[in-house]
């Protein structure tokens, strides 16, 4: 009885490790087909509003001087903006970070959402939004809200892949790699369950979806950074003035960057084969389907971020 004990009490051990750790690799996805047709409001100016923001106070900082004293060197300047623009937190118990602006976002009056209960999601025919059950279930799913960002449907999640995956891609090709061997790493592999990447706790291993709307939101995330942290280049969004403060050349818009790849809808995810056939069904209720776009195929680098299969 005793060795019973205790071998039942080292699997509850196991199981509540395993659910701590579950939690703890949270990953967000987004449900773009139920939201389809319900948003009225689009967010662009509130979120464009927020980037901007938060760029003129990095400006600001490295234009602040003691006496005496020229503004901060190109270095602070970049590094302000990273932690301005790109500032994250701990999101909640699960100790997984997320953007600040996400955070904002969530709670913005400005900003219309598209919330849903997840049993009323694709992802909803079980309770994968309940971590306690990952050890039955095998599959841990949380659905953010979407909005409607320069005419199209968006989820919260890929504005943290803008601003988190986009600067973590432009600081490995600052370190030499090119933006295909960036975006290689962030997919990860198909074996690798463990790794922080698409493949592995931030996307299929643990949601069960592998969501090149990420990869995409990611990659013009990158852009995004290559243009602000660089100064004084012809679409850059810094410049030096003769005095040696800095001034912002040009606002910033998500409308630069967001496209049909953003969309699960039309960027295609694919799925582990139970949710698939679960997804496969709920979006047959609601007679709805992914719908490929051509125009995917002339988004820059799009073999980086786009569902090969529907490419063309």
């Amino acid at each position: 009885m005793p060795r019973l004990l205790a071998t039942a009490r080292t699997i509850l051990i196991a199981m509540a490790m395993t659910v701590v750790a579950a939690a703890s690799a949270r990953a967000d996805e987004a449900d773009n087909f139920t939201c389809q047709g319900r948003l009225k409001t689009d967010a662009l100016a509130p979120l464009d509003g927020w980037i901007n923001a938060r760029i003129n106070e990095a400006v600001a900082a490295a234009n602040e001087q003691a006496p005496g004293r020229r503004p901060c060197d190109s270095a602070c300047l970049v590094k302000l903006l990273q932690e301005r623009v790109g500032r994250s937190h701990r999101k909640g118990a699960t100790l997984v970070p997320g953007s600040d602006l996400v955070e904002w976002a969530k709670a913005a009056p400005a900003i219309e959402r598209c919330h849903l209960q997840f049993r009323d999601t694709i992802y909803g025919a079980k309770a994968y939004d309940k971590p306690w059950l990952f050890p039955f279930l095998h599959r841990i799913i949380f659905v953010l809200d979407s909005v409607q960002l320069s005419g199209r449907v968006v989820g919260l999640d890929k504005l943290d892949h803008f601003i988190r995956e986009g600067l973590d891609h432009w600081r490995l090709t600052e370190e030499g790699k090119t933006i295909a061997e960036s975006m290689a790493h962030e997919v990860g592999s198909p074996s690798k369950h463990l790794q922080w990447t698409e493949y592995g706790v931030k996307g299929a291993s643990l949601t069960g979806v592998f969501a090149y709307a990420d990869l995409a939101a990611g990659y013009f995330g990158y852009r995004f950074w290559q243009r602000l942290l660089a100064l004084d280049v012809p679409d850059g969004y810094i410049g030096r003035e003769r005095d040696g403060h800095y001034a912002v050349r040009r606002p910033f818009t998500f409308s630069d960057y967001v496209n049909d790849a953003w969309d699960e809808s039309i960027n295609c995810s694919t799925f582990t084969p139970a949710l698939g056939r679960e997804v496969t069904a709920a979006l047959e209720v609601r007679h709805l389907g992914c719908k490929p776009s051509p125009s995917l195929a002339s988004l820059p680098d799009s073999a980086l971020y786009v569902n090969p299969t529907t490419r063309h």
